[in-house]
This record gives structure tokens, sequence and C-alpha cells, in this order.
């Protein structure tokens, strides 16, 4: 397996050198090269491989997800024995794939994955584009992309994260969606698809829902107003559409109502995800969307590129129509349909851009991440600019110099932390010992009472023990801040926490709340005493062995050969809740 050190110096400027080459090719396309997508997909591979083989997390969401990946594997039942709380099912689900070809449940295999979902959705939104614009317009959208996610180093886009199944889901609808209006009479079967991939995307993330909308409201308006279709058509269209956007979720819902899970279904992703965060003032939120973009690094230089482009797509119209041509028609020969074609798609993609402002700012968290959404919107208003911009000489090279000029910025900012001594690469591998997971002094000291397989218990944000050990969860909620901090169903988290506590029973319980966690750093206020029914559990049934990293470690007495307990007597745990 290859390893990068911090300075990856040889490897990283052969590889940027290739971006510019492909820029260039882009540049110059003139219809006949069928592997420019696939030579895009593998440089982002190339762009990203030093932060693929580094074996460790990048964020620690991706070990909540590696963790519940490794937990269903074993007890396939969610809300049982998993809650994603934000990330939805089909995210933790997914990551079970990779097991099934030999691969271990660890951050190679996630960062992998995570690789194959972005290759993906670019290649469905490239195809997608490629269907309202010209191949050429297409390339030129689809590159600033590629190089956006693969030469930036911030980790919010390169790890595994609860955007990468939704956006791929909407990509498909995308794709789907632009065949529908490219086809005279669309197939009842892709309404059916469409409506399934649509159903499927809360599950992957409750936050795309506003996206999957807008894409079923804009394909049923399609039916509505083609004259083509009698009603009887029509009817069966958008009977296939609501038929397969209402497949998924009753498969899922009935999987949860036969296993006993659906109250908890109903309670923990449903309203505990419509009650998390406050939201603040939408207003508020949209003017704030400068900071936003700023958190994500160079993704704001994509932002700008995509209104710069926007801004002499409209340059290039008024110059044109200056010219005595009409711009609307100069419009339509930049992409193939009618007049009310061209009016569909450029409705459909505003509203969809307004849509996902709307769901990336509504809970007011601004987590970076959120901001893969924008992707899909962005490729696609770009696409659309360069069809416009080609077509006149000068202000195409304009815009080809803007192109280079965010190009350039990517090698203007490794050069300047190369001379100030700052890593080029923030995620060394050279050391890790290839393959291998590392082992926390908290990790040792946990298998030293526990094996691989056995249940885990961790208090506080450390779901990157659960991984290290290859211990899965005990408890539904690997990350417990929603059983710390205030909010309206504290009570009704706390107690689930006991329950799966005492029915799972692990082996080691760690309490992870210190100097070394993630936002639960107070022992005095957020360890897991606040809790009295599991405090006194632990008092009754575990022993402390100590403090390591400023992390508590308890064991159960039957694995403490001094234990003051039989094992005879842990059989039965019983507890009130309070």
């Amino acid at each position: 397996m290859p390893s990068f050190d911090s300075y990856p110096i040889v490897y990283w400027f052969p590889i940027y050198a290739l971006c510019w080459g492909i820029l260039w090719l882009a540049v110059r396309w003139n219809g006949r090269e069928r592997w420019f997508l696939p030579l895009a997909l593998l440089l982002l591979l190339l762009l990203r491989l030093p932060s693929i083989v580094f074996n460790n997390e990048i964020n620690p969401d991706e070990s909540q997800m590696i963790t519940q990946a490794m937990t269903l594997a074993q007890d396939p039942v969610y809300f049982r024995s998993v809650d994603g709380t934000t990330g939805g099912p089909l995210d933790s689900y997914f990551l079970i794939l990779p097991s099934w070809l030999g691969f271990p449940f660890d951050f190679i295999t996630a960062h992998l994955t995570a690789l194959g979902l972005v290759a993906v959705s670019l290649w469905l939104l490239f195809m997608t584009a490629r269907l309202w614009v010209d191949a050429r317009a297409a390339h030129l959208a689809l590159l600033p992309c590629v190089f956006m996610l693969g030469l930036t180093q911030n980790g919010d886009f390169l790890h595994y994260n609860s955007e990468l199944i939704a956006i791929c889901l909407l990509g498909g609808a995308y794709y789907l969606y632009a065949r529908q209006l490219s086809q005279r009479t669309p197939a009842v079967s892709r309404f059916v698809l469409m409506g399934f991939l649509l159903g499927m995307v809360p599950f992957g993330k409750l936050q795309g829902v506003p996206l999957a909308a807008t894409v079923g409201l804009f394909a049923m308006l399609d039916v509505f107003t083609r004259s083509g279709l009698n009603l009887i058509g029509k009817s069966k269209r958008i009977g296939g559409l609501v038929v397969g956007g209402l497949t998924f979720p009753l498969v899922f819902i009935g999987f949860m109502a036969i296993n006993g899970m659906y109250n908890d279904f109903v309670t923990f992703y449903i309203q505990g995800n419509f009650k998390y965060a406050s939201g603040g003032d939408s207003i508020q939120n949209l003017l704030h969307l400068p900071h936003f973009f700023n958190k994500g690094d160079e993704f704001k230089w994509l932002v700008w590129l995509a209104i710069s482009l926007g801004g002499l797509c409209l340059l290039a119209l008024i110059l044109t129509s200056s010219k005595n041509t009409s711009t609307t028609n100069y419009a339509e020969e930049t992409t193939s349909g009618s007049k009310f074609d061209s009016i569909k798609r450029l409705a459909f993609l505003l509203t969809l851009l307004v849509a996902t402002l709307y769901a990336i700012t509504r809970t007011g968290s601004e987590y970076v991440h959120y901001l893969y959404f924008l992707i899909g919107p962005l490729m696609l208003l770009v696409a659309v600019s360069w069809a416009v911009i080609l077509k006149h000489r000068v202000i195409k090279w304009v815009g080809i110099g803007l192109a280079g000029l965010f190009l350039a910025g990517f090698g203007i900012k490794a050069v300047g932390k190369y001379q100030q001594g700052i890593p080029i690469n923030p995620y060394p591998s050279d050391q890790q010992g290839g393959w291998r997971l590392p082992q926390s002094e908290v990790v040792k000291a946990i298998k030293k009472y526990a094996k691989p397989g056995e249940k885990l218990a961790v208090w506080g944000w450390r779901c990157d023990y659960y991984v290290q050990a290859q211990m899965p969860q005990g408890v539904a909620e690997n990350h417990t801040i929603r059983s710390t901090f205030t909010h309206p169903m504290l009570n009704v988290y706390q107690q689930r926490y006991v329950k799966d506590f005492i029915r799972s029973f692990p082996p080691v319980f760690v309490d992870a709340v210190g100097s070394q966690n993630l936002w639960m750093t107070d022992r005095k206020t957020q360890g897991y005493e606040i809790i009295k029914p599991l405090g006194e559990f632990v008092a009754a049934h575990y022993q402390y062995v100590g403090m390591i990293n400023d992390t508590r470690i308890y064991v159960r007495l039957d694995r403490i050969k001094t234990g003051k307990k039989t094992i005879e007597q842990l059989n039965e745990p019983t507890i009130t809740l309070r």
C-alpha cells in the first residue's frame, strides 16, 4: 500500500501538473476524447490518494458511521442496535457492503467508499449536464468540482459523511429528470425509478428532502404540461412517480414495525431530528452564507467561479442581443429542445439552488460537509453558463482564464504552505504500518479485558475507540451528546441509553468525557453520573480500573479476577429507570 508523509512534494507536483493537462484537454476538446470522463475520475483518485490511505479518522463523523456499520453487521435492526441521529440508516448500511468483499471496518475502507460515492455523483451530474449542453461545456463544468474535491485538504470534503448517499440518489434523480425532458414520451418505468430514488433520499439524509421535493415537483409539472400525453398517460406517469416514491419508505417502516422499532423510528428519527438545532432566523442564516462558504476553504473559490461564469454568461447574451440577434434564440442554441424546455430547465435549476440554500442553512449549524449538497446545482448552472460563453469568441477566453485562475489558486496555496513549513498533506500515512489501525492507549487498556466482536459502550464522543478496538457499540447512541446537553427530548434519550446499556451489559465501559473529547470536556457536568440510574448500575456491576488520557475505564466485575461479585450475581442485572 502506498504511504505519504506530510510533505509529498514529489507526488503532489506531478499530479497537480496533470490537472493543468486535463484542463488543456477540455479547452481543446474536438469531439474525439471519449476517455475524458474516466480520466477526470482517475485524476480524482490520484488527488485524494494521500487522504484515502490515511488509516485514522479525518472527521469524527466517519468513526460514528463505521461503528454503526460494524454493529449492524451483527444486529441489522436499525434503532435497536444503532441510531445515526442526523445521518440516515442508508449511510451506515452502505458501509457494510465493502465487508462482503473482504474489506475491514476501518478508515481506509471508509475513505475508499467515500471516493466511490463522490465519483458516482460527479458521473451522474456530468451525464445530466451532457443531456442539456454540449460535451465541451459539460467537461469544463466537471473539472472545477474534480479539482476542488481532489486538491482540498479540508477533512469535511474527504471523509465518509452522511451527505454522500443522498447526493448520489439526487444525482440519479437529476439525470432521470433530464432524460424525461429530452424524450417525447418518457417511459412510465423511468418515473417509478425516479420516485424510488427520491423516496430513499430521506433515509440517507433528511436534509435532502427539499431537493428531492423540487425534483418530484418539476417532474410532475412537466407531465401536466405535456401536450403529447392524454389524461391516462399523464395519470400513469404521475402514479408511477408516487408509487415509486412510497415504495422504499413503506418497506423500511414495515421492517421497523416487524422488529418492534416503529415507535423508535418515529421518536428518534422524525421527532428527534426535527427538534435538532434551533435553526434561528432563515433570512439571517442566508445572510450568513459568505461566512459559511469561508469555512469550506477552497469551496468558496468554486462559488465565486460559478458566480463569475454566470456573469459572463449574461454579458455574452447582452452583447449578442446588441448585434440584432435574439437573446432567447441565442440561449436556445446552447441547449437542445424547445424554448419551453429551456425555460423549464432554468426554472428547475434556480429552484433547486434556492431549495439547497434553504436545506444547508435551516439548522444554522454550518457544518462544512453540508456544502456537498450545493455541488450538484453549482455544476449544472456552470455547465449552462459555459454553453453560452463558448459561443462568444472573446468572452470564452475570459472564462477559460477564470478556470485557470481557479486551478492556479491551489498551486499558490500549496507552495505558500511548503515555504512556511506547513504540511502539504495533513494526513500522513508513512508511519502507520500499512493497513494497520492505530491503537490508542485507551484501546490497549480495553483489549486487556475484552476482545474484538464483543460489545463496548463509550460515554462521550470518541467513536474511534470502537473502530480501533473493532468492537460494536452496546448502545444505540454511540456519541452521547443527546443524552447530555439540554433539549426537549433529553429524558427520552437518557432512558434509552440506560435500557440499551443494561441489555447489552458490555464487558468494558469507557467514560471519555475530558480533555481528549469532542465537545464533552467537563466531567462534573457531563460525566455519565448525570444519569443517576446509569451511575448506580455502573457502581454495582463494574469496577473502575484507572484513567488513561483523561478517560475513565470501567470493567465488568466478572472480567476482574478479584471482583466483588460472582458471575452468577451478574447474570441478571436489574435497575429501576426513573
